[in-house]
């Protein structure tokens, strides 16, 4: 136990009968207390896969577009017409058959398709058919609560799974915008994974001990770990949370996101980024 944490607890217990009273008792004097987590092991990145050869590559300086099967090279001037080939190469995945899903609507939300892989990679192992003891389903382990606050009704199908789940990550993002980038992606994983409400309550109790609410490192990451303590969850609104798991999983998510930006590009392979309308 750190410092900070053991500081911290003396506080709680220290709370005046006053203080306390403002958070109502909600959650038996009984409740099991979760054993902390252990800290799992992040394998490496996934490395690249190596480029497959490309049957038309435009020459140093021009680009090319593909128009009802035709290959049109352009330098500024002019065009160039050629012949498409007929069968084109399959696009390589870097990190499973859901890459270029997962850019989609990474792409159309605003978000990094790298941290999305994050969270589907701790979530399920990229494994659609995935199912928790507390009813979340599919890579994205989308819980009914979560697909109905975002507007889904099916979310089982790994396409839908995706989806809601980036939905979902879009709406936590934007309850967190006011923080910044690592806080305010910490908050919306530990609020992906314990749920909005744990999380809220966490904030007050930071508010109560003059911590930041929107500040992770420090800061939240303790206030959820004392949703674990009795004194605490038994009169916090949304009663008891497993706090230090929660934390765990941020930081492995977080750890692994940090590993691919390093390694993997920007956008997955055959993904097309959505700049401009198409020209018909």
């Amino acid at each position: 136990m750190d410092v900070r944490r053991v500081l911290v607890l003396a506080a709680v217990a220290a709370l005046s009968a006053h203080g306390l009273a403002a958070l109502p008792a909600t959650v038996a004097d009984h409740v099991p207390r979760a054993a902390a987590v252990a800290r799992a092991a992040v394998p490496a990145a996934v490395p690249a896969a190596a480029a497959a050869p490309i049957a038309h590559v435009a020459r140093p300086g021009h680009w090319s577009v593909v128009v009802d099967g035709w290959y049109i090279e352009l330098d500024g001037v002019a065009g160039v017409h050629s012949a498409a080939p007929e069968r084109a190469e399959p696009v390589p995945s870097l990190l499973s058959p859901y890459d270029q899903l997962i850019g989609k609507y990474a792409e159309e939300s605003g978000l990094d398709w790298r941290f999305v892989a994050a969270v589907i990679y701790e979530e399920s192992h990229f494994e659609p058919n995935s199912v928790s003891e507390a009813g979340a389903y599919g890579l994205m382990q989308v819980r009914p609560v979560a697909a109905r606050e975002v507007g889904e009704v099916s979310f089982q199908e790994p396409e839908a799974n995706i989806r809601t789940g980036v939905h979902y990550l879009q709406r936590l993002e934007r309850e967190y915008a006011a923080a910044g980038d690592r806080h305010r992606q910490a908050l919306m994983l530990a609020a992906y994974n314990m749920g909005l409400a744990h999380v809220q309550d966490a904030q007050t109790l930071a508010r109560r001990f003059g911590y930041d609410p929107l500040r992770w490192d420090g800061a939240m990451d303790v206030m959820v770990s004392l949703l674990e303590e009795p004194q605490v969850y038994q009169r916090a609104p949304n009663g008891y949370a497993h706090g230090r798991a929660v934390v765990e999983y941020v930081d492995r998510v977080l750890r692994r996101y940090a590993a691919y930006r390093r390694d993997l590009p920007a956008v997955p392979p055959g993904h097309i980024v959505q700049t401009a309308a198409a020209v018909p």
